[in-house]
């Protein structure tokens, strides 16, 4: 969809939203009125998640102190049994996103904590009594979508796109606690056509892919769940305000992604003759006096925020 398409509004026009740009990710998925698409969606990810309704929990997080890094998640919901889902969608490669998946769990285990001591303070207000917390801490459950392919060990099958990952004893594998998974799917490592699509997880990672390459709904999509997928996401249907934000949000996408493409190519050519620290500070520095969001630097070299603000 080029820049004059986008400008000419949606009505008459064919086809389905891509559904990796923030407008139509968070539509699907982060929205009340179709949280039955998220359950689903998760459901069916988990395996054995059995989730039945879902609360939305608020995206930002602030962190302990005044200096430490404020987080916005994607999506973060919670079920009635206490267990908490962040969902995340990267379009762009990001080396250590693992790790930052891992630091995004420490915040809704900080949160159950304080969740506690609140809940204590409320009940015994004036008795003396001392908060003593048990640490009986309930699931945080990561669920990213991922618009590229990390690198595993050797011996990983090149289509394998789903990944889980849990606490485990390293020889006997015993589970040290189930309050932590991460389960990533690579949208990098999906390669099937449509006509060789069997299982409803085949089907999502297709959509997710290839919906805007779609024109009409193929015969494979009959499961309820995906006729609602394709009417969410027909473009022809669209106010003009939802098409406005699904223009911008697909304008933001691609220079998002240009952005992190082009750094990781100069990091690359730069590093080879000067070193990849130097050249990852040179490409920031670069980024950082054409205005580009301090956020996006941060993910585009690798660099920490301090770092790039002290440029």
């Amino acid at each position: 969809m080029n820049n004059q398409h986008l400008k000419e509004g949606a009505v008459g026009r064919k086809g389905y939203a891509n559904l990796l740009c923030d407008f139509m990710f968070k539509r699907l998925f982060g929205s009340k009125e179709n949280k039955d698409v998220l359950i689903g969606f998760l459901n069916m990810v988990l395996e054995d998640a059995d989730i039945v309704d879902v609360d939305f929990n608020p995206t930002e997080h602030l962190g302990l102190t005044e200096e430490d890094r404020k987080v916005i998640f994607d999506i973060s919901c919670s079920c009635g049994d206490g267990r908490t889902f962040i969902i995340e969608m990267q379009n762009g490669y990001q080396r250590y996103f693992r790790e930052r998946a891992l630091y995004y769990t420490t915040y809704p285990i900080n949160d159950q904590g304080r969740s506690a001591k609140e809940h204590f303070l409320k009940n015994h207000a004036g008795s003396g009594a001392r908060f003593r917390w048990d640490y009986n801490l309930k699931p945080v459950i990561v669920v990213a979508i991922l618009n590229f392919r990390f690198d595993h060990v050797a011996g990983w099958p090149a289509e394998r796109y789903h990944s889980s990952y849990r606490l485990l004893e390293d020889h006997t594998y015993e589970p040290m606690t189930d309050a932590l998974r991460f389960v990533f799917l690579e949208l990098g490592r999906f390669k099937k056509q449509v006509w060789e699509l069997e299982t409803m997880y085949e089907k999502w990672l297709y959509l997710l892919r290839h919906m805007h390459e779609l024109e009409e709904v193929p015969e494979k999509f009959t499961d309820p769940l995906f006729k609602r997928l394709f009417l969410l996401a027909e473009i022809g249907k669209f106010t003009p305000s939802e098409y406005e934000q699904y223009a911008k949000s697909l304008e933001n996408m691609g220079d998002y992604l240009n952005i992190i493409n082009t750094a990781t190519e100069d990091a690359e050519k730069r590093g080879l003759e000067k070193g990849r620290a130097e050249a990852q500070r040179e490409m920031a520095s670069k980024f950082k006096s054409l205005g580009v969001a301090i956020e996006t630097i941060v993910e585009a070299t690798g660099l920490d925020r301090e770092t790039v603000e002290a440029l």
